[in-house]
């Protein structure tokens, strides 16, 4: 019901401008209704670190992976959405694997999956440039989950490390249709 509430809310914000945040956090907590597994929050950021000598270790922090779920409403006539999430990845490994992930999955009102994107993927690395992704066109109706995954996996005699700390992230719908019209009332008072 919040989520609901929350989305008519961003509508209703949105209507009025040609570019509208749908979320925004930098992760001082865990997001409202976000699932959480082993993630830790300093101001900013979330972060996922662990070294594994012979061990399997992986980490969850996710809007819409499990209950609750909570997906934010793109608004209608929004010719596109952008992504942005700033961070630092350090990923690394003898013999075994590391890495962090992240995804986008959208959803419609009726609840039929539209996509479900595997955005980013990096194994024993270091990076540091911005995830920006892109939603061009998408359907009126359309709600975006979010999930981030991390893991280090060592085998015997083996090591691997992760530490990912994820800054800030931004949504913003971008479109001209999102605008009011000029012969609105709020239209009409904005022109004076």
């Amino acid at each position: 019901m919040k989520s609901i509430l929350f989305s008519i809310l961003v509508l209703f914000a949105c209507s009025s401008f040609a570019d509208c945040v749908i979320f925004e956090t930098v992760f001082e907590e865990l997001p409202p209704g976000w699932h959480n597994d082993r993630w830790t929050f300093n101001n900013p950021g979330a972060k996922a670190q662990h070294y594994s000598v012979g061990e399997f270790w992986e980490c969850d922090m996710s809007s819409s992976l499990y209950p609750p779920q909570v997906y934010y409403f793109v608004p209608d006539g929004a010719d596109s959405v952008v992504v942005h999430i700033e961070h630092v990845l350090s990923a690394a490994t003898d013999e075994g694997g590391a890495g962090g992930q992240f995804w986008i999955s959208s959803t419609t009102i009726g609840g039929g999956l539209i996509y479900d994107e595997h955005v980013f993927w990096y194994s024993s690395i270091t990076d540091n440039d911005p995830i920006v992704y892109s939603i061009i066109d998408p359907p009126d109706g359309t709600y975006l989950g979010f999930y981030f995954h991390a893991e280090a996996d060592a085998g015997p005699f083996e090591y691997a490390s992760i530490n990912w700390k994820i800054h800030s992230m931004v949504v913003t719908a971008y479109g001209s249709a999102m605008e009011l019209q000029s012969g609105t009332w709020a239209g009409i008072k904005s022109a004076f």
